[in-house]
């Protein structure tokens, strides 16, 4: 029995592997966009289920953990950007303004938990030179509000709430759902 993270995110990994804990990782194989539109918990933990579940079926012996992350702005959910004008669109909607971050997560072994955490972050103004230089670097494609925290030093954000939430997948609410789980071994 083995720990297995259903991602292919290289943030979701090194959060993990922070945490100290020994896996293996597999694609998740779901489709996002057979999911129909519900409030942002809701759909966010569908989302992690479903991956978790896509995984599961392939390696039902093992103790699956599926995480996504969405950003929240009045309600609205902003996923990745298709282009770099959407990227900016979604920037400078949150600019001087606080959005929610939910990370969402699903553990799937001999029982099943799903949950979600979130943080809340504050962007200071901008000048149109600040996120034209965050943009150049081509970091947001691949994250939800078209924006990785870890990533921008060119504008000021405020997190009220877990840092790794913001990253990708709040560790701590993981390894609480592990604890007494067979295949949740861990190196420390």
């Amino acid at each position: 029995m083995s720990l297995v993270l259903a991602s292919s995110s290289p943030r979701r990994k090194k959060l993990l592997e922070d945490g100290g804990f020994t896996f293996e990782i597999e694609k998740p194989s779901y489709d996002e966009r057979h999911l129909r539109l519900s409030p942002a918990e809701i759909y966010t933990m569908q989302l992690a289920l479903q991956k978790a579940m896509s995984v599961k079926e392939k390696r039902p012996e093992d103790v699956i953990v599926a995480v996504d992350t969405v950003v929240v702005l009045d309600d609205k959910i902003l996923g990745k950007p298709k282009d770099r004008a959407e990227a900016e669109e979604m920037l400078l909607s949150m600019k001087g303004r606080t959005h929610r971050v939910i990370s969402a997560y699903a553990v799937l072994g001999e029982e099943k938990y799903v949950d979600y955490d979130q943080s809340f972050v504050h962007f200071e103004d901008f000048t149109e030179a600040q996120i034209k230089a965050y943009l150049d670097k081509n970091t947001y494609m691949d994250k939800a509000g078209a924006y990785g925290v870890q990533e921008i030093d060119e504008f000021e954000i405020t997190v009220e709430g877990a840092m790794d939430t913001v990253i990708g997948m709040h560790v701590a609410s993981i390894e609480a759902q592990l604890k007494g789980m067979k295949g949740a071994d861990r190196e420390r």
